[in-house]
Order: C-alpha cells, then structure tokens, then sequence
C-alpha cells in the first residue's frame, strides 16, 4: 500500500508539473496578446458590405487613402496628395505585394459597384491612373476618409492580417504582434472587463473606471438623433405629431444625467445652429410609438428613457426596444420603427454632399424615414438644410458624445473620429 501511494504521489506531482509547465507557458503566450474590448462588431469585416467597413479600420486591417488625425485634420494615409494628384507611398498588402496606383483606383471602382451608398456620395467624384504610383482624384476628399474606401485587392488588406474573425471576437495580426478585439455590447460590462484584467484598453465608458487606469478623452465627431419615420401608414408621418415630440424634448434637462457622456445641443453639425426650442404641448388623443436603440454606449439607454417620460409628459407612450446594431440596420431599411436612435458621424459635413444628404435627400438610400421635401433637396448651404430640418420637424437631435479610451499603459492619441480605435503603444 505504501508503496502504491508513494507511486500515486509521484504521478500527482508529475501532473501537477506539467499542468504548471502548461499554465506558465500559456501565460507567456497570453501576454502576446494585447486585447481590446469594444462597444460591437459589424456581421463581417467585408468593407464592401453596408457598414461593416467600420470593423474593417477599426480592428487595424483596412486603411484608406487619407484620414483625420487625432487633431481633426486630414492627412495622408496610404498616398500622399498635391491638390489632385495622389502619390502612393511604399505600402503593401497583407500578402507582401506592393500596393499601385491602380489597385487603389480599381478598389474604389469596385467598392461604388458593390455598395449603393459609396455610388451615391462619389456621384461627383472620379479618379484615373496617371502612372503606377500616381493616381488623380477629383472630388470632396474627406469623402474618402470613409471605410467604405477601404483600399483591398480582393480579400488582401493593407493593415494587419485577420487570423479570425465573428461579430465576438476578431484576432489580428499587425506589426508583430496579435490584437484580439472582444465585442462587449453593455457598457457596464465592458467597464468591468478593465478592472477584472479581461482586456488592456477598453472604448467608451462611464468615467468611473478611469481610476487609477490611463484614460483619454476627446470629443466625439458625431452627432446623436432621434431619426423619425414619415413613412405611409406611421403615426409620425403627421406633422402635428412630430413637432409636439420634438418640441417636448428639454434637453436642458438632460444635461445632468448626460455630463461625461454627451454635450447637449440641438445643432446638426459643428457648422449650423439650430432654431428648434422646447415647447411643451399635448396631443389630442394617446399615441403610442416605438423607439429602437442599441446600447452600446451609457448615453443611449439615457437618452432612451428620458425621451420617453418627457413624451409621456405630451401624451406620447414611447416604448423602448434595445436591438443590436447589425439587427437595427435590416429593421431600419425595412421600415419596421418610428424612432431611431442614432449616432452619426459629422466631421465630413464640411460639404454638403456627405452627411445631410445622406440622411435627408429624398434619393439617398439612407434615407430610411422616408423624409421628402423638394426644398432640402435644393438646398445648397448646410444651414439652410439645418432650418429645414427644423421647420418640418424631422429629427431630433440631442448633441456630440464623448469618446474615451482607458487602458493599462499609455496609448497613442485617442481620435475623434472613431473608424479607429487607436491601440498601439507609445514608443
């Protein structure tokens, strides 16, 4: 017997041995990944398909051929530019392959015959070759700061090489090391995730978890809205109805509940000033509505809920429904809602073209309202849309949120615009 446990000891302390060898090489090989917990993933990272470009610069693959920096300015990505002419720099795709003049003009060719919405905003654009690191473009150049302008030959990219990707969790390789992205959709979780060691940096939380972590903050280049659908048969196509809901939303109000979070203000871009004014006034008979939201960000589900007591104080039961973001988008384009909540980006709204027509231009297929009114279509200055907007009371808008990033060491800056989520280390 004792001869038996002396030999069942060894065997025990045996596994113990290997299970520690394991445990500390696992370690080790942990410590190679740097993770990165975020609001959510798009179905694909498919530049090409609807949105889902976002995932594609936000996880560190796809880049374009120019962006802004952490400061709001447009610079130079992958080619630098004189006026029209575009000079490639020394880039190349995931497979080693140097990237030409003409795989970034066939790149944006191909992404205008794969997605409705890049036709629609380079409908004033076009680009030719001029020799095999030279290329002109003719147009609004911030347009081509929008992932949908990915630059991709085939399925190579010109940032990191994806190792696997689900709208979970996407695992990349960039510049030597591996970058694990975790989708983490409630915002109080994911704040967590910092303090339980799950992830390195984490985007977009409540303040709190800046104790004691590194944090950076920069407001945001997006605008929050309430978009409203005028669609034939919704209760928000009578006129009367939305200017009770929009001029019932004090946003003065809000401020509180939203400080860290959002700078309220009912302007449409950075450009306009709006003349919209809270006016509280009842409707004549109960009306229910639904308003859609994801809760990605802390701001959405406060926005939510106080439109809906402050509606309910008009007479308007508002009832909230919390859908994920690659859900929303087939129930928006399918018209199932009568309020969205959104949040949009503005940087771009320097033109006309790129941003209230995209929402608001009868032709636009992101106009998912349903929204007509000749004049806007007409309309040549940004806030003469913005008064618009406002007389046919078609959106409301709440204001720009904050963007934040907290991680355990010092990041490169945190930008603005957040078709980035900036994770490299300080050198």
């Amino acid at each position: 017997m004792k001869k038996g446990k002396k030999i069942l000891c060894v065997m025990v302390l045996a596994a113990l041995a290997a299970s520690g060898c394991g445990s500390s090489g696992e370690k080790k090989k942990n410590e190679d990944v740097f993770r990165v917990g975020v609001p959510h993933l798009m179905t694909t990272y498919d530049h090409t398909k609807g949105f889902d470009g976002w995932s594609t610069t936000r996880i560190g693959v796809g880049e374009t051929v120019v962006k802004f920096d952490a400061d709001g300015k447009l610079v130079s990505w992958l080619a630098d530019f004189d006026g029209n002419v575009f000079t490639v720099k020394d880039v190349k795709f995931s497979d080693g392959s140097r990237v030409t003049a003409k795989d970034i003009c066939d790149s944006l060719t191909n992404s205008c015959k794969k997605n409705i919405r890049a036709k629609n905003v380079m409908k004033n654009s076009s680009w030719k070759v001029l020799a095999e690191n030279k290329f002109e473009y003719t147009g609004e150049k911030s347009i081509l700061t929008d992932p949908l302008f990915c630059i991709a030959k085939g399925n190579l990219y010109t940032g990191g090489k994806v190792i696997s990707y689900t709208p979970q969790k996407a695992v990349v390789e960039r510049n030597g090391r591996t970058y694990e992205y975790v989708a983490i959709s409630d915002s109080t979780t994911r704040g967590m995730s910092m303090e339980t060691g799950e992830v390195d940096a984490v985007f977009d939380v409540n303040p709190m978890y800046y104790k004691n972590r590194v944090h950076a903050e920069v407001g945001g280049a997006r605008t929050i809205m309430g978009r409203l659908n005028m669609r034939s048969g919704r209760p928000l196509r009578d006129p009367k109805l939305r200017k009770i809901l929009v001029e019932c939303i004090d946003l003065a109000s809000m401020e509180k509940a939203l400080h860290g979070y959002v700078i309220c203000n009912p302007n449409y871009s950075r450009y306009t000033k709006s003349n919209r004014a809270y006016k509280l006034a009842k409707v004549d008979k109960p009306v229910t509505l639904e308003l859609l939201f994801f809760d990605s960000r802390p701001e959405f589900k406060i926005i939510a809920e106080a439109t809906q007591m402050q509606a309910k104080a008009a007479g308007i039961d508002i009832k909230l429904k919390n859908v994920h973001v690659n859900a929303l988008r087939d129930m928006e384009l399918g018209g199932d809602f009568d309020i969205v909540l959104s949040s949009t980006t503005n940087i771009q709204s320097g033109t006309v073209e790129n941003y209230y027509r995209l929402y608001f231009d009868s032709n636009s297929p992101e106009n998912t309202t349903k929204y007509n009114n000749p004049a806007f279509d007409a309309a040549t200055s940004l806030q003469e849309m913005q008064d618009i907007l406002d007389k046919d009371y078609a959106v409301i808008v709440y204001g720009n949120p904050l963007h934040n990033r907290v991680s355990k060491k010092k990041l490169v800056p945190l930008n603005p615009l957040d078709f980035y989520y900036d994770v490299d280390e300080v050198k």
